[in-house]
């Protein structure tokens, strides 16, 4: 169901600059812990599910941003458009779904949620059910959230031994993973970007284009972005299996093309474990406002 080049957008297990020219240099804020907020943006995830089993496409065409966009699995673009006609056309056709517990984090006009779902849906006939573990960037405007960019994979079975994981070592693995990634940035270490960042990875700009591991590392060997200075606030973590979702807020000192576009973001990535190794394969993220 759930479904940003550095001035174009970097986006890390931590950074994610997805507008140009920021400046921000105000300390780390924290959160809105206001329930309201927080329940107003659990309420989108519910209504997006009752939306979609009941093919309403004018509910799902005021929950999902104009902008909105996501990378499939495939490496390609989906958009709200191609979205709704295939809700619209029946070549999408969600039956029900079951949300599990849902994390929340409000920063002003956005917002980041994540959590998990089993669903019982069809895609041109051919059974997808499963349960997913997804993640939302939402961004208030003109007084109502709406989702603006999402990522998800499929994880194990709800009544697998591998199930979700709340095993402090692995927790702590996934925070020191995304202190690792800020470090190699600040150091320019390609090499160890490369192996932080999937081959597959990929995330859309804020221009609605695809932004790919060959164009970030490109950015960083260069020196056309330097990362100078982080901050990483707290962090939310779920594992599921061999899947991963980290959120966190971020303060950054950092250059592009010599201009400072430093600021306050909220990330969230998307982690697979391949062989024995964590790499990110989807990023999203926001300038907290």
């Amino acid at each position: 169901m759930k479904k940003l080049q550095m001035q174009k957008f970097v986006g890390a297990v931590l950074f994610t600059s997805l507008c140009a020219g920021l400046v921000l240099a105000q300390p780390l804020e924290a959160p809105s812990n206001d329930p309201a907020a927080v329940d107003a943006v659990k309420q989108v995830g519910q209504d997006m599910g009752d939306a979609m089993v009941a093919v309403d496409i004018d509910k799902l065409n005021q929950i999902f941003a104009d902008d909105w966009a996501t990378v499939d699995s495939s490496g390609k673009i989906l958009t709200k458009e191609s979205l709704l006609s295939d809700f619209k056309s029946g070549g999408h056709k969600l039956e029900w779904f079951e949300n599990g517990p849902v994390d929340v984090q409000v920063f002003g006009d956005v917002a980041v949620a994540q959590g998990r779902v089993k669903e019982k849906r069809t895609d041109r006939g051919q059974d997808t059910s499963g349960q997913f573990l997804w993640m939302d960037l939402l961004k208030k405007r003109a007084g109502k959230w709406a989702v603006v960019r999402s990522a998800g994979a499929r994880v194990v079975s709800a009544d697998s031994p591998k199930a979700q994981s709340q095993d402090p070592t692995i927790v702590e693995t996934m925070k020191q993973f995304a202190q690792d990634t800020g470090d190699a940035m600040v150091a320019g270490d390609v090499d160890k970007l490369n192996q932080i960042y999937a081959d597959d990875w990929a995330t859309v700009d804020s221009s609605g284009k695809i932004f790919t591991k060959e164009s970030l590392l490109s950015d960083f060997k260069s020196g056309k972005h330097k990362l100078l200075s982080f901050e990483i606030g707290p962090m939310d973590v779920q594992v599921f299996g061999d899947v991963a979702v980290v959120q966190a807020s971020v303060t950054e000192k950092r250059l592009h093309d010599g201009k400072d576009i430093s600021g306050q973001f909220v990330f969230m990535d998307l982690l697979k474990k391949r062989g024995d190794k964590w790499v990110i394969v989807r990023t999203l993220g926001a300038k907290v406002i």
